[in-house]
């Protein structure tokens, strides 16, 4: 009975390379005329939603999302942070923040993918984080990417952490660039993906339901960077508590 589980599984995490042959080029393809210019971009990002609802949709994923009464504003930027466990994080931040064009800040390797990381290249900001100069100049990018509208998403882990750490610790970045730009933060919460898209093992996790948790947006402008770190420890308290209620109530 194991071994047929494990191959299902194994079919199941197979059936997303399969599918994202054909979504790849119909989804981001579609968006590279829109990548030049950045007042375009809002239609690319459109198109990396679909490419995001279609993955999440076909991998048979649902969320069910638990959010603050408040309406976000569609003329502000906002710096949007989460835990990291699965790449379908990325997924679910595009399905969530359909009004806010955003740009992650991500690994430098993904743009060294065939194709797909052209268009990865070209929409959001690559960080060598063993690289300082690389790192400057990533703060430079966001800074102009701010500038012109956009909103971006950091992970502050800075990676997704081993299976068995709940919630790794925070880096700065996130947290400096909101204060820097006086930009409000809004934390979310992921809950279930970790064990039903796992990025440690491909015989593990299945379809289902994901818990999301979108805190109230936190205000940077009348913060300066002597408070980055208590930032930073209110968001990560914020993201563990939040991980443990989810962990109790399964």
């Amino acid at each position: 009975m194991k071994i047929i589980q494990t191959l299902l599984i194994l079919l199941w995490r197979t059936w997303f390379f399969i599918i994202n042959i054909f979504l790849i080029p119909l989804w981001a393809g579609a968006s590279i005329p829109f990548l030049f210019k950045e007042k375009h971009y809002p239609i690319a990002y459109w198109f990396h939603q679909m490419w995001a609802r279609s993955n999440l949709f076909l991998m048979g994923f649902w969320y069910v999302l638990e959010k603050e009464k408040e309406i976000l504003d569609k003329n502000k930027q906002y710096v949007i942070i989460s835990n990291h466990s699965s790449i379908m994080d990325i997924m679910l931040i595009y399905s969530l923040m359909r009004n806010h064009p955003l740009v992650f800040v991500g690994k430098e390797e993904l743009a060294k993918l065939p194709f797909f990381g052209f268009v990865y290249k070209k929409s959001n900001i690559l960080l060598d984080r063993k690289n300082l100069s690389s790192c400057m100049q990533v703060f430079k990018k966001i800074e102009k990417k701010v500038d012109s509208g956009k909103s971006v998403c950091i992970f502050p882990e800075g990676g997704v952490p081993n299976p068995y750490i709940l919630l790794d610790h925070f880096k700065s970045g996130a947290f400096f660039i909101a204060i820097i730009k006086k930009i409000p933060i809004i934390p979310f919460t992921i809950a279930d993906i970790k064990t039903k898209f796992p990025n440690y093992s491909i015989i593990k996790g299945g379809p289902g339901k994901i818990r999301i948790k979108q805190h109230h947006s936190i205000q940077t402008k009348n913060l300066s960077l002597k408070d980055k770190d208590n930032l930073k420890e209110k968001c990560f308290n914020l993201i563990k508590y939040q991980l443990e209620k989810f962990e109790r109530e399964k």
